[in-house]
């Protein structure tokens, strides 16, 4: 009996024993996590002593400079084309002219028209490139058709040329979804594989036909 009595008291004293240990565990732990948190704060404040106003200044105007910079760069990035007004434009193929180019300094309404497209044979794909060349944007909406299907989904025509691969040989329709002036729709498409740029425009809910041909 005073055999099994000691073993109980022992297994009571081992049980407390580990409870105790996970106590001084914590708690240590507890106060280093502590003592670590306050070195770092006078860490921080030994390092902003060193800081002089004259430092903080040197900071900002670098900061605002780098900014400037970034602001700059970003501008270039995305600068589209350039202005290469020009005079009595009408409908039709328009010589030196490059992709994203304005044209026009107001927005004009030119004659609708269709056109027939001869390129060499083995293509398989062509390129458009669609773009406002007015100088200004008013909210022109076109949408491309391959043969009578959909092709694209409506978009904008801005100063930003959309690029868009049809096949060489087909049906192209640019149909009119949103006139934004009320002016009639105008644009310029480009053809990369002919290096020719046509200048049209296209009435609300009506289309520009372009028949693609290969030459044999």
């Amino acid at each position: 009996m005073k055999k099994f009595r000691e073993e109980e008291l022992s297994e009571e004293i081992g049980v407390f024993s580990e409870h105790e240990r996970t106590n001084i565990i914590d708690e240590a732990e507890k106060n280093i996590n502590e003592e670590n948190s306050y070195k770092r704060f006078e860490e921080n404040e030994e390092k902003d002593a060193f800081i002089t106003p004259s430092m903080k200044n040197f900071r900002k105007v670098i900061g605002v400079l780098f900014l400037l910079f970034m602001v700059y760069f970003g501008a270039l990035a995305n600068k589209v084309g350039t202005a290469n007004y020009k005079t009595n434009l009408v409908s039709g193929k328009t010589e030196n002219v490059k992709v994203g180019d304005m044209l026009s300094k107001e927005t004009l309404k030119l004659e609708p028209k269709d056109f027939s497209i001869e390129s060499a044979t083995g293509y398989g794909k062509i390129e458009l490139s669609i773009w406002n060349f007015s100088s200004k944007e008013d909210g022109d909406y076109v949408q491309v058709f391959v043969d009578g299907s959909p092709h694209t989904e409506p978009f904008a025509i801005r100063h930003k040329a959309v690029k868009i691969g049809v096949p060489d040989k087909g049906v192209i329709q640019v149909r009119g979804i949103r006139d934004g002036s009320n002016n009639g729709i105008t644009y310029a498409v480009f053809f990369n594989k002919t290096g020719e740029t046509y200048l049209n425009t296209v009435p609300l809910n009506a289309s520009n036909i372009y028949t693609l041909k290969n030459i044999k």
